[in-house]
């Protein structure tokens, strides 16, 4: 998981074009769709899905956990898109919600969200430089309304 990372993170930075800065990666957890719905919902319990998953969160990134950050991640196997016999962690899919959370730790570590007017205008880039990461390998990309997404979920 750490070369992937590393692989990743110096793909966001040249993306964002910060590739000079000393930026350390965060940690990555993979945790199962119930655990990760649990994470993300942590500071409002109150409107944690009955079922006790919710199907719309893949990954979530924390600039306040461990040293550098954390990036919790429904973890590779349970990815869409695994082929029969690959790597879990050489899924496309697996490897744009990582590339995601990249470049919200990016954002933070550039001090990028100091920029910004709410913290939700990280989201077009990172929706966008996903789609471009899915491009540039030929992937299919499951959010077909992706530019929607990104418009929509980086209003303040």
């Amino acid at each position: 998981m750490d070369t992937l990372v590393f692989s990743l993170l110096a793909w966001v930075m040249a993306a964002m074009g910060v590739s000079g800065a000393s930026i350390d990666p965060p940690m990555v957890i993979e945790m199962s769709a119930q655990d990760l719905t649990l994470e993300a919902y942590r500071d409002q319990p109150e409107l944690l899905p009955a079922s006790g998953i919710d199907q719309r969160v893949f990954a979530l990134y924390s600039w306040e956990a461990g040293s550098n950050g954390a990036i919790y991640i429904l973890n590779a196997a349970s990815s869409e898109g695994l082929q029969d016999g690959e790597d879990p962690l050489e899924n496309p899919i697996f490897q744009e919600r990582l590339i995601h959370e990249l470049v919200h730790h990016v954002q933070y570590h550039t001090d990028m969200y100091k920029q910004f007017q709410c913290r939700n205008q990280g989201e077009k880039q990172a929706y966008i430089l996903g789609g471009k990461f899915l491009q540039q390998r030929s992937a299919f990309d499951p959010l077909f309304n992706r530019q929607v997404l990104a418009h929509i979920y980086s209003r303040c």
